[in-house]
């Protein structure tokens, strides 16, 4: 905004062209307010295109601030137009805050609606889900001490062969035959 204290204070008739011109904007329902600092400096858009911004200040009387294309415009004393256009602004923008709230509180009660609405599972299928669960564990286990139990005969097997390659005096030899069968307990992959 530009200001201009060297402005000249005239005063400006309800038929002035440019005010008449931003109640004509303000009051077509494209219009839209924004008040970015919720100060109630209110910049009207229709569209994407900002086509001014109105304030009112009370310092030592009532002063109206009109800013179009960046030039400002000071109206000083009471103006019955401005603070009509003054309360339209207000107006739309205290709308568009309340459709705003309104759509917050829409968005809430879909998501406490969304968490409210999951389908529970009945005593009949929280039982079926349970014994799947159980049934798994027990494969599982067979599996393993399958796999086990097969490892245990080859490695039996192996001894049995290794014993054949023995001496007769077996029990001298027993303590090698141990060792062996517990290296190949402990050995990966075979």
């Amino acid at each position: 905004m530009t200001d201009n204290d060297n402005f000249e204070k005239k005063e400006i008739q309800s038929d002035d062209p440019m005010i008449q011109k931003c109640l004509d904007i303000i009051r077509n329902k494209k219009a839209w307010v924004e008040d970015l600092c919720d100060n109630g400096i209110y910049s009207v858009y229709i569209g994407r295109k900002k086509y001014f911004q109105i304030q009112r200040c009370y310092n030592n009387g009532t002063k109206y601030n009109i800013n179009i294309n960046y030039q400002t415009y000071k109206f000083y004393g009471s103006r019955p137009d401005l603070e009509e256009l003054y309360r339209l602004c207000n107006s739309k923008y205290a709308d568009k805050s309340k459709e705003r709230q309104q759509n917050a509180l829409d968005f809430l009660r879909i998501e406490e609606r969304k968490k409210t609405d999951r389908k529970h599972l009945t005593p009949g299928q929280q039982i079926g889900i349970a014994f799947m669960l159980w049934g798994s564990i027990i494969i599982a286990i067979g599996i393993i001490s399958y796999v086990e139990n097969k490892k245990t005969q080859r490695v039996n097997k192996q001894v049995e062969a290794y014993e054949k390659t023995l001496p007769a005096d077996y029990l001298e030899y027993k303590q090698a035959v141990e060792h062996y069968r517990d290296s190949l307990m402990h050995a990966k992959g075979r």
